[in-house]
Parts: structure tokens; C-alpha cells; sequence
């Protein structure tokens, strides 16, 4: 298990060990890494005394100069002799006591690279549970607790409920729609999301010696989103447990537009990088013309999804057929992508009426479909955090023309477009 820690994380470390404590599996090992370079914070001593007073093996990485989170993850992908590594963001608690139990039986499978459990919002009454608990008390001892989390004032308790609503609507509209196309079209999901992912090492290690060649450290302002295309290039699945839950500590609401702005320049970025998956559309119609061709008049048929889960692995069978995934990653960015373009066309042409038209179809659309994807009791806060989101949303897709063009500059000035000519060329002579 792998926690990196960045400043500031101090006050979640010791919630985030304590809820693996009540596990009925716990780690063989807990490796913090603390990145943060010279703005490193005291979490790796609160770690460190948290491992002593409950039994728990903790080992400390502490680096004077910042590498990032991919380097990071590469290495102990790497170092690392289990088959298993869980990456647990120190801002989440395993609230299901079998969480890691529920993420290694779907292991068993060859074909699933990395599993995540569903996400909810950490609120401060799962923190006073956690403070409860039998571990958190055998470290503090009878020294008195203070939470660093607690509210000062009516506007910062107000910023934490509107960051905490906008996470659960993300939450929301991640594992309630987009969840639940990627796992009926190819048995898996296109993000793996949600504060604590389980990867197989193997499989990461292969991605990282196949990657590192070309983009380095380097995989983009979302790293999650080239991870995911890179496994699903090679035919991997990313699985969501729906049995386990993690809750994750919404961000501070200043934090929200440089979140956003990373999502979607990472989604694009890994869409560039990656394009034979979003290719997959046209190659899996042109196999499907073959086999209509090759049984004559009888006719053909579409893949079934038995099918999908059995089909061969290697990037070479993604370049030639194409992966079912790859329809539903590309409807997400050209869904994405139309719908930035149109509001600025509208806009810039002074349409005003027929934008806030498109705006309002596009609230009602999310406010009724996301409550009838969730659960009866839940499908009125779903409704309200859907509203809520509303300058979220739209935040996001007016910045999507800002960032094309920033995706395009940098392919630019980097001189990757001459990159991508070289690499199709191989491909092409099926290197």
C-alpha cells in the first residue's frame, strides 16, 4: 500500500492509517511517500508514530526535491514485490471493513488491471467515528484532540458544503452515468476514481517500460486518464466494486477550477496520445462489416458483451479491431468537445437566447437523468448537488475550446506532432 502525502495532508494521515487498522485485511506494509520537497509538512512523523503505537509497519519516504506523482508511482510499481499495489490518497477512509477483500477477489480475473471501490463524501461525522475508534485512541493517548478540519465561521462552513456538494455530484455523474456505460459495453469502467485504486503490479510495471520511452514522467495534467487509455489499449479492465466504499475529504473550494482545468486537459491529452483506442468506433465497424461479409446473406451480429471480456490483449489487436471502450471514451470527449464549441459559437455570434437555451436543456438533462440513475432515497440530494454543480459543468465546458488550444500549443512547441508521424509510421510497418 502507497499513501503519497503532499503539504497540507497532515490533517487526514492518521484518519486514513486508522481506518486500514479496521480492516479485516490489513497491508503487509505501508509505504508513505512525502513529495512536498522543502514544503514538506510534519505527516510522515504523525505516520510514524501512529505505526509505533498500533503494531503497524510504516516506512517513510521523504524526498528534499519534488519528483511527482507518476515518478512516484513507478517506483514503487518497480521496488515493490507484492502483486498487488494499493494507492490510497490520505484524504480517504475506507468505510467498508472488507474494502481491500472486495478490490483483490476481482484480481482473479487476468483481465482486470486496477479495481476501485465506490466513492463517497467524507463528512465530519465519519471523521468524529474515525477519532472513536480503538487505533485513533491508542495514539492520542489522553491527550486532547483537535480537529484541524473544524469550521471557522459561517463562510468557511458554507464553501465546505457547497465543495462537498460539487464532490458528490462528480461522484455522481462519474459512477452513476459513466460507470455504468463503460460496463455495459465492455465490462468495465473508463476511470478508475475514487481516493484508493488497486493496480496490478504487473500490469504497471508493463505500462510504465512501454510508456517511459516516449512521454518519460511526464503522462499529462490528469495522469489517471493516460493510466486508464493505456490500459485499455491493451485490452485491460478497470473495475468498479460496488460492494466497498471509500470516502474521500471534498477539496477546499479555491481548489475547484485547477481541478477541473487538469480533468479535462489530462482527458485530452490522454485522447492524443492514445488515439487508436478512439479510433476503436471505425475499426470495430469495418469487423463488423467483415463478418456480415463473410456469413453471406445470413447476416451479421454485433460483439457481444461475453465477447468483450474474452478478447486477446496486445495494443496490436486495438490497432487492427479496436476495443469496445473506445466508442464510450470517444462519445464522452466529442459530447464534451461539441458542446464547449457550440457555446462559444453561440456566444461569440451574440446568440444569447438560443445559449441560455442550450444551458437550461443541458441542466434539466443532468437533473433528471442522474436522480433516476441513483437510489430512491438519494435521488433528491442527487437532484439539489446536480443544480448545485450547474457553474461547475458549464466552468468546464467553456474552457474546453482554451483547452484545445493549450493541448495544441504545447504539441507544438514540443515538436510531439512530428513524434506522432514517426510513431504511425512504425505502427504502420506493424512494428
Amino acid at each position: 500500500m502507497v499513501v503519497p502525502v503532499r503539504p497540507g495532508d497532515h490533517a487526514f494521515v492518521v484518519h486514513c492509517l486508522t481506518s486500514l487498522l479496521l480492516q479485516s485485511l490489513t497491508p503487509g506494509k505501508v509505504v508513505l511517500v512525502d513529495d512536498g520537497g522543502a514544503e514538506a509538512d510534519h505527516s510522515l512523523q504523525l505516520a510514524a508514530e501512529f505505526g509505533r503505537a498500533n503494531g503497524l509497519q510504516v516506512e517513510c519516504i521523504s524526498r528534499r526535491w519534488t519528483i511527482g506523482h507518476v515518478a512516484t508511482l513507478k517506483r514503487q510499481a518497480r521496488d515493490s514485490s507484492a502483486q498487488v499495489l494499493l494507492v490510497l490518497q490520505p484524504g480517504t477512509v475506507l468505510n467498508t471493513p472488507d474494502y481491500i477483500d472486495a478490490c483483490l477477489a476481482t484480481f482473479a480475473d487476468p483481465g482486470v488491471a486496477c479495481a476501485a471501490g465506490r466513492a463517497a463524501v467524507l463528512q465530519p461525522g465519519h471523521r468524529s467515528r474515525v477519532e472513536q475508534s480503538e487505533p485513533f485512541r491508542r495514539w492520542i493517548g489522553d491527550d486532547p484532540y483537535l480537529d484541524p478540519l473544524a469550521p471557522r465561521g459561517a463562510a468557511d462552513r458554507l464553501a465546505r458544503w457547497l465543495s462537498a456538494a460539487w464532490l458528490a455530484h462528480v461522484q455522481d455523474l462519474g459512477a452513476g452515468l459513466c460507470d455504468r456505460i463503460g460496463e455495459r459495453t465492455c465490462g468495465g469502467i473508463m476511470l478508475a476514481t475514487g481516493g484508493a485504486v488497486a493496480y496490478r503490479c504487473r500490469y504497471l510495471r508493463d505500462l510504465f517500460d512501454r510508456v517511459e520511452p516516449v512521454r518519460g514522467d511526464d503522462l499529462g495534467a490528469w495522469p489517471g486518464h493516460a493510466i486508464a487509455h493505456a490500459f485499455a489499449t491493451e485490452g485491460y479492465r478497470m473495475v468498479r466494486v460496488g460492494e466497498a466504499e471509500a470516502l474521500v475529504q471534498p477539496p477546499p473550494l479555491a481548489r475547484w477550477p485547477s481541478l477541473a482545468w487538469s480533468w479535462l486537459l489530462g482527458l485530452l491529452q490522454a485522447g492524443h496520445w492514445f488515439d487508436p483506442l478512439l479510433r476503436s468506433p471505425f475499426r470495430r465497424l469495418a469487423r463488423y462489416r467483415r463478418r456480415k461479409h463473410a456469413q453471406g446473406s445470413g447476416g451479421g451480429r454485433y460483439t457481444t458483451r461475453d465477447e468483450v471480456i474474452e478478447e486477446p490483449f496486445g495494443e496490436r489487436v486495438t490497432r487492427l479491431e479496436g476495443r469496445p471502450v473506445g466508442g464510450a471514451l470517444l462519445l464522452r470527449a466529442v459530447v464534451l468537445a461539441g458542446l464547449g464549441l457550440l457555446a462559444w459559437v453561440l456566444g461569440l455570434s451574440g446568440r444569447w437566447a438560443a445559449l441560455g437555451g442550450l444551458a437550461l436543456v443541458e441542466v434539466a438533462a443532468v437533473a433528471l437523468v442522474l436522480p433516476a440513475l441513483a437510489g430512491r432515497r438519494e435521488r433528491g440530494a442527487t437532484a439539489v448537488h446536480a443544480l448545485l454543480a450547474t457553474p461547475l459543468r458549464w466552468g468546464v465546458v467553456v474552457a474546453v475550446p482554451l483547452a484545445l488550444a493549450r493541448m495544441v500549443a504545447g504539441l507544438w512547441l514540443g515538436r510531439a506532432f512530428r513524434w506522432r508521424r514517426l510513431e504511425r509510421r512504425r505502427s504502420a510497418r506493424g512494428r
